[in-house]
């Protein structure tokens, strides 16, 4: 199964296809899908969105490491990272400064994205993983600025595609809102968008656009 996988990907060249990731992909089928989403899983979700709404820019909350920048930087025309931590920030800048077509930000992703959106004029899809995990990552005033960031990228174009990572944190503690609440503030800034969760992921796309 993994195998089908990452060929629906169309760049799995880039993934270690050892037998850990194997393992550990069973794993997660055997609990079905109810462990944090494997990264690749993650990927394969974000091509899914990008060949069906046809999206050519990336905005990624959440830079971490920059692994998903760097999945997606062949993919995308254009890749654009925020990371509120400002050593993550240098290290993304160092790891990605050949790449023209990938941008890292820095700043509170919630304050930053109205600023990014005045420069884009066309349906770009959203990552929002933006949040405070402890360790090396940092943190503003919330643990997440999800609500923020879904205002501002609904206010800005209909079109937009949104994903948001870590649905099974969305329980109503550390400044996160339940599901339901989430879908009663979207739907409170656009009654038309369609809202579903699959593999950890929380979807926010155009009604008549469901993914199969």
């Amino acid at each position: 199964m993994l195998q089908s996988l990452i060929k629906d990907l169309k760049n799995y060249q880039h993934f270690k296809k050892s037998k850990s990731s194997f393992e550990q992909y069973e794993e997660y089928l055997k609990s079905k899908c109810q462990l944090p989403s494997l990264h690749l899983v993650k990927q394969n979700n974000i091509h899914q969105c990008r060949e069906k709404y046809n999206t050519r820019i990336l905005v990624e909350t959440g830079t971490f490491l920059g692994d998903m920048v760097e999945a997606q930087k062949h993919y995308f025309e254009k890749v654009i990272s925020i990371e509120l931590s400002k050593d993550l920030h240098l290290r993304a800048i160092e790891r990605f400064k050949d790449d023209k077509c990938v941008t890292i930000l820095q700043g509170d992703s919630g304050i930053v994205l109205k600023d990014l959106l005045s420069q884009i004029n066309q349906p770009a899809l959203f990552w929002l993983d933006g949040h405070y995990s402890a360790g090396i990552t940092a943190k503003s005033d919330k643990n997440t600025p999800v609500l923020a960031e879904i205002e501002v990228i609904i206010k800005h174009l209909e079109t937009h595609i949104i994903l948001i990572d870590d649905a099974r944190l969305f329980t109503g503690e550390e400044d996160y809102p339940t599901i339901p609440e989430l879908c009663d503030f979207v739907l409170s800034l656009n009654p038309s968008k369609h809202i579903y969760v699959a593999d950890d992921i929380i979807f926010i796309t155009p009604k008549a656009k469901k993914m199969k």
